[in-house]
């Protein structure tokens, strides 16, 4: 009795101990998966870009120009990174002059 006793508790435990060294092992793939997705960058297209410029418009209406700048910013990144087409030309000097104009708003003018 003792015996089969003996053999049965030690297939639970190799049927526990396979279980916990499944799910360690799975967690693990999952938390390198997840910090792999976390570092890729988004590749810029001329969508993104515009959404941003977009986003920066709304943000820009909004009084909220730090944000604004910021957007611009980043679609000026991802503009440089687009072939040279002229399209992609006129939007990159159109966020440089709506560059100038935020840092206008920024600096108070004299009063005379």
């Amino acid at each position: 009795m003792t015996n089969k006793k003996k053999i049965i508790i030690s297939i639970v435990v190799g049927i526990v101990l396979v279980a916990i060294v499944t799910i360690a092992t799975i967690l693990i793939i999952n938390v390198i998966n997840n910090n792999n997705n976390a570092t890729k960058e988004v590749i810029p297209t001329e969508t993104t870009a515009k959404d941003l410029r977009d986003q920066a418009e709304a943000a820009r209406k909004n009084a909220d120009t730090a944000k604004s700048k910021e957007l611009l910013l980043e679609a000026q990144k991802q503009y440089e990174t687009l072939p040279k087409t002229d399209a992609n030309t006129n939007a990159k000097a159109d966020i440089e002059l709506q560059l100038n104009l935020l840092k206008a708003q920024e600096t108070p003018t004299p009063t005379q």
